[in-house]
This record gives structure tokens, C-alpha cells and sequence, in this order.
């Protein structure tokens, strides 16, 4: 079992039971878990509670847009990192060169396996880290650890 319990975790996936399925997943790991249904819910939320991880859908019914989030997030929060993930359907190589340029750390293409969620964030645990121990930051992310 990873360990995520020392690092916040939000989420804006588009449906329910996607949404449902994701939090599931990463509580089992441990991790501290807050959903939104959409990334303008998620945006509002983080401005007053900021965390260090947000994976969200590229797009909503509402109009948001998870590119837009990534934006936004790093426009107004450079420190500490903010490790960004967002997934789509959407997969021609411009869409994702334009998610990487707005500052969108993993494009994960729609539809996906079920787990590899859970090896980005994995992946971008060990980045957080990185990027915690050259910039001096004091939060601590935790190792992880394989499931058993």
C-alpha cells in the first residue's frame, strides 16, 4: 500500500462513478482525498485551501476547463509545486503539447486502465519530492510504497 496520507489530493472528474472510482483508489493508498464535479468547483476550493496534487478531466458540462485550472494554479501558486495531472479524450499531439505548455505536469488519454491513475501519482509523488528537496520546501511527501 502507497502511502499519500501526508498530502492533500483533489480531484474534478466530469462523472460520478469515475469520480467515485478514482477517490476510491487513492483513499485506499491513504491519501486525503477531496472531489469536485467540476474544475471552476475545484479552482474556488483550492484558492482558499490550496493542496500539492490535482488531477482533473480536461473538460466539463459547465464550460471549466481542467487547462484552464493548470493555468490558473500556476499563474497564482508557483510555491509549493503544484503537481498537475489532467485526463481526455482528446489525444492528437497538439492537445497535449498545448496542456504541457500551459503548465499541465501528465496528460492521461481517455479512456485508460483503471490503475495507471494511481502510477502517475505515484510518479508524481517522486517529483513533488524532487522538487521539495532542491527547492528547500518543508513539506514532507511521503515515500510510497507498492500495494500489497
Amino acid at each position: 500500500m502507497a502511502n499519500f496520507a501526508k498530502i492533500k489530493i483533489y480531484i474534478a472528474i466530469r462523472t460520478l462513478q469515475d469520480r467515485d472510482h478514482i477517490e476510491d483508489e487513492l483513499v485506499l493508498d491513504g491519501g486525503d482525498v477531496s472531489s469536485f464535479a467540476s474544475a471552476n468547483e475545484l479552482w474556488e476550493h483550492f484558492r482558499i485551501h490550496p493542496c500539492r496534487f490535482v488531477i482533473t478531466d480536461r473538460r466539463f458540462a459547465d464550460l471549466s476547463d481542467g487547462m484552464e485550472l493548470a493555468r490558473a494554479i500556476r499563474q497564482n501558486h508557483p510555491i509549493p509545486y503544484v503537481y498537475v495531472l489532467v485526463r481526455s479524450i482528446m489525444s492528437e499531439m497538439n492537445d497535449i503539447a498545448q496542456g504541457l505548455e500551459l503548465g499541465v505536469d501528465d496528460y492521461l488519454v481517455r479512456p485508460h486502465n483503471p490503475f495507471e491513475i494511481r502510477a502517475r501519482v505515484l510518479v508524481g509523488m517522486r517529483w513533488l519530492r524532487y522538487i521539495d528537496s532542491i527547492m528547500g520546501t518543508t513539506q514532507e511527501i511521503p515515500m510510497a510504497r507498492a500495494r500489497q
